[in-house]
């Protein structure tokens, strides 16, 4: 079982031997992913062949390596993030275009047909190892051709969207429209994430203009007996809503939990072996995330494929089945706020034909309308009728304390 007490990433100071040594783990990455893509530089990637090596001033706990990006001396620059290098972009892409007045060097006569230059782009993403579903390439891309009055910018700019909405878009590709090279190719990679690799030169903490709001890390000695306050309210919960995980419910059956300091009281989510994922908060659990939800899928692969289905429930319908599931935990009834619409969410653009998800969400205000007082947030599967997450909360519960006698954090 992973323990986490905190948050996991600190400001840092970028120092030139910190760079240095980031650099020297990366490049490896950098020149795998050039050599399989034929891009034109050389092979191996050198420290010698970089001009520019730029880092977010983020660390993680665990020492793995934040964003960064380079950029060699034939001007092309390489990403990285979430253990991926995420894409390249040469100096000539129009996306990348900063000076309105050299627009028209990229006016010309289309060679290529938009076919030709969709098969162009999912033939790189191939080469660079990605399955196209992990991105959700193998779906129908948005395609312009830009023009400019009567010119035409010779360059088809392709973009894969995520079905969540969470990503505006996964993956961005500009093609040449008349050489069919591709001049700039970006990937978001979330749904592919890889551990990082971690660098062993120590960065200097930086100064951070949040420092001051961050709560400090939780007592061990203090988690260490929430741990099983949280594991028998879990159990409870789940029992009452009759969801599919193990009884008794022991650390055995726990993969991860992380406990934040949220002013005084505890914030906890707990990951089962077996992917379902509970919130617990101040003393009570407050919502689950069932292994196949959607909107709350953003930090494990999926694919559009794994979501299809028919539409089987109504709004109503699915309105109520919310309703009635949340009235069997039992909670007082004057703190919870349903009686008008919720706002509802679906999957993004044409998936939501193919995907038969609702998303509510009822937010309910305080007397004076500047803060929430109460919240419920819920994914109905309409194929199937079943609530895949729920989630409730409400400020009349905020002062109460799980009954542990030491304090929740240590003070520095």
């Amino acid at each position: 079982m992973v323990l986490e007490l905190g948050l996991t990433q600190s400001v840092i100071q970028v120092t030139p031997d910190y760079s240095n040594a980031v650099l020297s783990v990366l490049l490896p990455y950098f020149s795998d992913f050039s050599e399989k893509l034929g891009l034109n530089v050389p092979h191996p990637l050198t420290k010698g062949d970089i001009v520019n090596c730029r880092i977010l001033p983020w660390h993680s706990n665990d020492g793995e390596i934040p964003n960064a990006s380079i950029k060699t001396k034939q001007g092309l620059w390489l990403g990285f993030e979430f253990g991926n290098v995420n894409g390249f972009g040469w100096p000539n892409a129009y996306s990348d275009l900063q000076n309105p007045e050299h627009i028209s060097k990229y006016y010309g006569t289309v060679t290529i047909t938009e076919k030709k230059a969709i098969q162009l782009a999912r033939d790189t993403i191939t080469k660079a190892g990605i399955p196209l579903e992990d991105i959700f390439a193998e779906q129908v891309p948005q395609v312009t051709l830009p023009t400019i009055g009567t010119n035409t910018v010779a360059r088809y700019l392709i973009e894969w969207s995520d079905p969540r909405g969470a990503i505006a878009s996964t993956v961005r590709m500009e093609i040449n429209g008349q050489t069919g090279q591709v001049e700039l190719f970006y990937f978001h990679p979330q749904n592919v994430r890889k551990p990082s690799p971690k660098v062993d030169v120590v960065p200097t903490r930086g100064q951070g203009i949040f420092d001051s709001q961050i709560p400090p890390s939780v007592n061990p000695d203090y988690a260490w007996k929430l741990i099983p306050i949280m594991l028998v309210a879990v159990d409870k919960y789940a029992r009452t809503l009759s969801l599919p995980i193990p009884r008794p419910l022991t650390t055995n059956n726990v993969a991860k939990i992380e406990i934040l300091n949220n002013d005084g009281w505890p914030h906890a989510e707990i990951l089962l072996t077996n992917n379902w994922r509970f919130i617990y908060r101040h003393t009570m659990v407050n919502g689950y995330y069932a292994p196949d939800n959607f909107f709350a899928s953003d930090k494990r692969k999926i694919h559009v494929s794994e979501f299809k289905g028919k539409w089987n429930l109504g709004t109503n319908q699915a309105i109520e089945l919310v309703k009635t599931t949340l009235s069997k935990l039992n909670f007082p009834t004057n703190n919870i706020h349903m009686d008008f619409s919720p706002r509802i969410n679906y999957a993004t653009g044409d998936f939501q034909k193919i995907i038969p998800r609702y998303y509510f969400e009822w937010f309910y205000e305080n007397v004076t309308h500047d803060d929430l007082q109460s919240k419920v947030e819920a994914e109905v599967n309409a194929d199937t009728g079943t609530v895949e997450s729920l989630y409730y909360d409400d400020k009349a519960y905020w002062d109460s304390r799980p009954p542990i006698d030491v304090p929740i954090s240590i003070q520095q």
